[in-house]
């Protein structure tokens, strides 16, 4: 019976000792993830849990952008107490991370998903992901999801933009599409903007596009001779022939030129946060030298509470205008892109914008 307790007690001590020795592992293979025996382990010991990853990479390969991707980091907690999960932090919207629970035994392994979207995404990405727990010795272990994304379709420009170009002048771009069907085609453009721009379709045959033979459509885009002076926008829809991706957008950019000139051409609201006070002045000039009339500022949008005022720089002649804009940030908008309305008395440019442009944050 003695014989027997020395033998229960020296194995004890053994496995205890081994245990200690893995708690100082910096990373585990598939061999070392087989469960320490619960019952040598304290479960109630607080913050002496341990996480270890098998591997803190993770690649997806090369994948197309249409095609989410799931990979999985296998754990383990090699501490003395409870290991509890308390935050899995993301870098970027288009990763998930999921778990089956968030506590785990001592000796015990987990597994953590993650779900990669690549919409939108191309070339060699890493993604990194901060894991959160209750333990005083990892507190925190960073991950790290690997991609090459490759479009099933390319695009280039995804936004067109032209020259400056003087009014009864016509100008002319292409934007070119690559398929990776052996028959991709475009099937069909259309452009919101009719009064100002035309659109067609072309076929462009087999190109070698980055290393591979792929088979491009042309997208090409004139402005029209009669275009009123302006900036102007166009949002293109297209329509193609690959399953995976039928329809997206792009869109193009152009100013035709008048007699009358703005400056600058674009207003930078810059970063700015809501309750944040803003004044910004630009002029309307006339090239020609002519009096003329700007009668109303006005910008469409929530973001901003802002009064607009114009007053000519010399009264006399009224031939350079100064346009200002006041107020405060009412609404966040991340992406503010909003366009200012100048309406005037000059023939052919009674309606003037002025684009704009910002990050307004929360507080």
């Amino acid at each position: 019976m003695k014989l027997h307790f020395s033998v229960m007690a020296i194995t004890s001590l053994t496995l205890i000792g081994g245990l200690n020795s893995t708690l100082h592992a910096q990373a585990l293979d598939q061999r070392d993830l087989a469960p320490a025996n619960p019952s040598l382990i304290d479960p109630s010991v607080q913050g002496q849990g341990r996480l270890v990853f098998a591997s803190k990479i993770q690649d997806t390969g090369e994948i197309l952008d249409t095609d989410d991707s799931k990979v999985s980091f296998l754990f383990r907690n090699t501490g003395l107490g409870p290991l509890t999960i308390t935050q899995v932090k993301v870098t970027c919207g288009c990763t998930v991370p999921e778990l089956d629970k968030k506590t785990y035994m001592p000796g015990e392994q987990g597994t953590l998903y993650v779900t990669f979207d690549p919409k939108g995404k191309r070339g060699a990405l890493a993604r990194n992901i901060t894991i959160f727990t209750d333990s005083e010795l990892t507190p925190s272990e960073g991950i790290i999801v690997r991609s090459l994304v490759k479009p099933v379709i390319i695009t280039e420009p995804m936004v067109l933009p032209f020259d400056a170009i003087h009014k009864g002048e016509t100008s002319t771009k292409d934007i070119q599409v690559f398929g990776r069907t052996d028959d991709f085609k475009v099937t069909r453009a259309t452009i919101d903007n009719t009064s100002t721009f035309d659109i067609e379709v072309l076929d462009g045959g087999i190109v070698e596009k980055d290393g591979e033979n792929l088979r491009m459509s042309i997208i090409r885009v004139t402005i029209k001779a009669d275009a009123k002076p302006d900036n102007h926008r166009g949002e293109i829809t297209v329509r193609t022939n690959d399953e995976r991706k039928t329809i997206f957008s792009l869109a193009t950019v152009a100013r035709v030129l008048g007699d009358l000139q703005i400056n600058p051409v674009r207003i930078t609201m810059g970063r700015m946060v809501v309750g944040d006070e803003f004044e910004r002045e630009f002029h309307v000039v006339s090239n020609s030298g002519k009096a003329f009339e700007i009668e109303n500022a006005s910008a469409n949008t929530v973001a901003l509470d802002a009064t607009y005022t114009f007053v000519p720089v010399d009264p006399a002649t009224r031939t350079d205008w100064l346009v200002t804009m006041k107020g405060t940030v009412t609404n966040a908008a991340p992406r503010f892109n909003t366009q200012l309305h100048l309406v005037t008395n000059v023939d052919g440019e009674a309606q003037l914008t002025v684009q704009m442009y910002g990050q307004l944050q929360r507080e």
